[in-house]
């Protein structure tokens, strides 16, 4: 294995399970001390299993969940103690946050451990649509975090947030916008509230047309206020691209450790994940065995579609030499004709999806795959 440069680390603990959340967590309240100290030590063990496949310095340091905020800095630092010598002043480290879990000691705190990156996840500046997110902050809380965050020196801050929400307006979505704008935010997600058709808020969701509407608005809004539109949900400031967001984007190499962690390397094509259960991973590293749910090499195949599925994504787009057949000729021209892509501004030979394009992404890959 070849020496990896970005790194992952899973806290799976959140205040509460928010019902649309696909990421493995659990309610902290549902797991008592000893089976977090399980859980750390275990973590603690994997780590120093995986640190002798990274690079002497970290290009990434990534620490998610989850919330990864509800850990003290003091277990943070005994945790990551291996790889923390592979951490350079260019090294990117950012850390999931909550508005709820940010004070002015914590934050403080984390930022002399060496992160330098906050990603905060807002998801509204609506109280209603909190509430029916089940979020366990308010409108006022989440700015008031923003504002410690920076106040406590941080320069290097992203929000999430959500479109799409039953009973949200565009109206209300473009406030939202300016106002986490007045805040030197340097980077923002938008991602579009999905749910499966089990969920039983399913049928509460908006239409299409709708959210298509909020899509667009959120595109139109966030460059007007100077933002790069470089990813279908990932909106920057020049210059304040997520790197360890790129490197999955670009396929590049990452190694993860915690429950229901990816890995990838690229040089092998080789993929697995952990297994999604704070249990089974604990027991599965208590026995000396890798916590691997499964694992897999990539086909040609398979590797032709991701690199398919992970440029078409991004802002700088693909070579028009992808398109190789007839068929797919024939489509990229009627995708030109659509504006659903374009041909590249700044890069010759290259082509991207424009913001209407962004928002079908999905049903465009399938038309050119």
């Amino acid at each position: 294995m070849s020496s990896v440069r970005s790194f992952y680390a899973h806290l799976p603990f959140c205040e509460t399970k928010c019902h649309y959340c696909d990421f493995y967590s659990l309610a902290a309240d549902r797991v008592d001390s000893a089976a977090k100290s399980t859980l750390y030590k275990a973590l603690q063990k994997e780590i120093q299993w995986q640190q002798s496949h990274l690079a002497a310095s970290l290009d990434t340091l990534f620490l998610g969940g989850g919330t990864p905020s509800m850990t003290p800095a003091s277990v943070l630092e005994q945790l990551l103690e291996p790889i923390l010598p592979r951490v350079t002043e260019t090294t990117e480290w950012t850390m999931e946050v909550n508005p709820s879990s940010v004070s002015k000691h914590t934050i403080g705190d984390y930022r002399h451990l060496g992160v330098n990156r906050i990603s905060m996840g807002v998801q509204s500046l609506n109280d209603e649509r909190l509430k029916w997110l089940g979020r366990v902050h308010d409108a006022a809380t989440a700015t008031g975090a923003l504002d410690m965050i920076f106040s406590s020196g941080f320069e290097n801050v992203s929000v999430d947030l959500l479109c799409g929400v039953p009973g949200q307006t565009a109206s209300e979505l473009e406030k939202e916008l300016e106002t986490l704008s007045r805040f030197p935010i340097t980077h923002l997600s938008c991602y579009l509230l999905t749910l499966p058709k089990t969920h039983k808020m399913y049928s509460e969701l908006p239409g299409e047309d709708t959210q298509l509407e909020h899509l667009l608005l959120v595109d139109q809004t966030l460059r007007g206020l100077g933002f790069e539109h470089y990813e279908v949900s990932n909106f920057a400031r020049p210059g304040r691209r997520a790197q360890h967001n790129l490197v999955y984007w670009k396929g590049s190499s990452y190694l993860g450790v915690g429950p229901s962690a990816h890995s990838f390397i690229a040089e092998e094509n080789i993929r697995w994940k952990n297994v999604s259960s704070i249990e089974a991973y604990a027991k599965k590293i208590q026995l000396e065995e890798k916590p691997i749910e499964w694992s897999e090499t990539l086909t040609q195949d398979q590797q032709r579609l991701e690199r398919w599925l992970l440029a078409i994504r991004l802002n700088d787009g693909f070579p028009s030499t992808w398109l190789t057949s007839d068929l797919q000729k024939l489509r990229h021209k009627q995708l030109l004709e659509q504006g659903l892509l374009e041909h590249h501004p700044e890069q010759m030979g290259m082509l991207r999806l424009t913001p209407r394009g962004f928002a079908l992404s999905d049903q465009i890959l399938a038309t050119l795959t």
